[in-house]
């Protein structure tokens, strides 16, 4: 999982690649990518959306290898 903020550039803000990757476990879902990413992120889940199809995605969503996955939270 690469946690960046636009997921057609992988890259921050000010245009520093964002080379780190975050590791999980077979079998896990949105909601455990969105708590990978930041506890408050998990914490304020609201919804997640395949980016590549533009559709919504449980929070059980089982993730696979791929898998382009956008989080949406709460503030």
């Amino acid at each position: 999982v690469y946690p960046v903020e636009n997921e057609h550039k992988f890259s921050n803000k000010q245009g520093d690649v964002l080379p780190d990757a975050l590791l999980l476990r077979n079998g896990s879902t949105a909601l455990d990518l969105a708590y990978k990413v930041h506890e408050d992120i998990g914490k304020k889940f609201i919804s997640a959306v395949d980016a590549r199809t533009k559709k919504a995605v449980a929070s059980d969503y089982k993730l696979k290898n791929g898998d382009i996955i956008s989080i949406k939270s709460g503030r």
